[in-house]
């Protein structure tokens, strides 16, 4: 009887030390395939897929700062901070070229800005929304990561932003804001991916068309994981 027991409990050690390994092998091949596809995927479908994400998720929010890069001293251009749940977006933070804090609301297909002076909030909706579009080009950070489909991209290398790993890519376009291209030309952006293909963090730089030496530098981090509570008409 001892003797059938030791044999069991053999078998049951040799059967333990079976499945481990080959749970083992199973999430081995799983990462394996996982490291395979990714690894094939074209560095264009990522930022793609990337910019598409930001573009249409429900929710996130986004900090901010844009610097003028004069012969190689950095002015301060804007803090910004921003919020979107939802068709809904809230921007604020402050325009320090012009001494200014910025409070904005895009609610649905209305808009309303905060008068600095007199604290009260202007609503603008219907035929103003041509213009108010117009502002939120020149405010609106995320304005700047509009890309042409046919935008050249280059992997970089693997980095950790904000705790989490990503790939880098540099990508070269003209970009798609109206107001941007009209002062500024060669935009150069640098994107940080995460395996998930979102932006953890942009890098846009860009040169002017009339001052040589001249160039417009805006950073973005992105947060996917702080909840954001519902954007609602300011009162």
């Amino acid at each position: 009887m001892e003797g059938v027991k030791s044999l069991l409990s053999g078998k049951v050690k040799y059967l333990l030390l079976f499945i481990v390994l080959l749970a083992a092998g199973v999430c081995g091949i799983s990462v394996g395939l996982d490291f395979w596809q990714e690894w094939r995927t074209p560095p264009e479908q990522i930022v793609g897929e990337a910019m598409l994400y930001a573009a249409e998720a429900p929710m996130y929010s986004y900090t901010s700062e844009a610097v003028r890069i004069d012969d190689g001293k950095e002015i301060l251009l804007s803090c910004m901070n921003g919020q979107k749940k939802g068709e809904n977006v809230h921007l604020f933070g402050s325009v320090d070229v012009v001494d200014s804090q910025v409070d904005v609301y895009q609610i649905g297909d209305t808009f309303y800005r905060k008068d600095i002076v007199s604290g009260s909030w202007m609503k603008m909706t219907g035929q103003n929304l041509e213009a108010t579009e117009y502002l939120l080009q020149e405010i609106n950070p995320l304005g700047c990561l509009i890309l042409h489909a046919n935008a050249e991209v280059t992997e970089l290398k693997k980095e950790t932003v904000n705790n989490v790993k990503c790939r880098s890519f540099q990508v070269r376009s003209s970009g798609e804001n109206s107001f941007l291209t009209s002062v500024w030309n060669e935009f150069f952006y640098t994107v940080w991916i995460d395996k998930e293909h979102r932006l953890q963090k942009a890098e846009v730089i860009a040169g002017s068309h009339e001052h040589q030496g001249e160039q417009l530098k805006l950073t973005v981090y992105f947060d996917w994981e702080c909840p954001v509570e519902d954007i609602l008409p300011p009162v």
